[in-house]
């Protein structure tokens, strides 16, 4: 019967945990958690708020409490509590929220107290051995806060002073983006993209595991570019790839006003630049004002040319 009882007081303190508890409490210190560890003191009482950006490689956050050698001696004596899904934003002048619960226990009579916290259901975080892990929490449930307060009577003031410090380490999965930028002459030109020797769509972000990897550009059209590339874990590699034209070049070069027409196609050109031109016959036409002329050239695939057109008076002698 006894053991029965407590199971049920069990379950029940369980399940007011799902619901919003009232904390009081002066914010000392506002974290923002990006990549890099962060570290920060406070006092008994106190409330550190814990942001996360808005980072698709943070898996979870690793907590470590460094405990003043003064508090040792008070077994039992100081609660640490961390609430999640805040009614408000924390802020320096705000001193009471409602939040959800997500770890309550008593300080460990040891100098270090680890604690993991996972970012997301799927999480596959290594964690410090002796560590608290909590349930996971949604980035968007964030920010975190945490506070500790004395649980007996009788501790003397300058204990209610010490400093607890605080380093919180970002959990990086093991992927990273690689921001692929591909230039050709035209947005209309066809290639196909082989990463890893497989092919992919054309857009700009993939998300890869970190290692060594390598892409590869083919096309019928275009030299073929292969380069290999390195991603960082929870880091974006950027590569910009230029397509070099395997056809032929032809420059036109002709008068002022005069307009140029390439197989009955006017040409938006400019004069003494080039336009890529499929090996094989062509024929080339001139029109300025009443006058015009058209010849015929014929293109091969290892060469480029220049075609110059020009008026000219002759003068002859009878």
């Amino acid at each position: 019967m006894k053991k029965r009882f407590l199971t049920v007081i069990f379950l029940f303190f369980y399940s007011l945990s799902a619901f919003p508890d009232n904390i009081r409490g002066e914010v000392g210190s506002l974290i923002t958690i990006t990549t890099e560890n962060c570290v920060t003191n406070f006092k008994l009482y106190n409330l550190t708020a814990i942001s996360v950006i808005d980072n698709p490689f943070i898996e979870g956050l690793e907590l470590t409490l460094t405990i003043p050698e003064e508090l040792l001696k008070y077994r039992d004596s100081f609660m640490i509590d961390i609430y999640y899904g805040l009614d408000n934003a924390p802020n320096k002048t705000l001193k009471a929220y409602k939040g959800i619960r997500l770890l309550s226990t008593t300080i460990p009579v040891s100098r270090k107290m680890f604690i993991s916290i996972p970012l997301s259901e799927i999480s596959n975080q290594d964690t410090i051995p002796g560590s608290i892990i909590c349930s996971a929490v949604e980035i968007s449930e964030l920010p975190l806060l945490l506070s500790i307060t004395p649980v007996m009577k009788g501790i003397p003031s300058t204990v209610l002073t010490s400093v607890f410090k605080l380093e919180i380490l970002p959990v990086m999965s093991n992927k990273g983006i690689l921001n692929l930028d591909i230039s050709s002459p035209s947005p209309n030109d066809k290639y196909t993209i082989l990463l890893d020797e497989k092919k992919i769509s054309n857009k700009t972000d993939y998300i890869l595991a970190a290692g060594i990897h390598q892409i590869r550009v083919e096309s019928d059209n275009f030299k073929k570019i292969s380069r290999s590339f390195v991603i960082e874990k929870g880091e974006t590699s950027k590569i910009n790839l230029v397509l070099e034209s395997l056809l032929p070049m032809v420059v036109f070069e002709a008068p002022l006003g005069a307009e140029i027409f390439l197989d009955g196609e006017k040409l938006k050109y400019i004069s003494g630049n080039g336009i890529h031109v499929k090996p094989g016959d062509h024929v080339v036409r001139i029109e300025l004002s009443d006058y015009f002329l058209s010849r015929k050239f014929t293109v091969a695939a290892d060469k480029n040319y220049k075609v110059s057109i020009f008026l000219d008076i002759l003068f002859e002698d009878n």
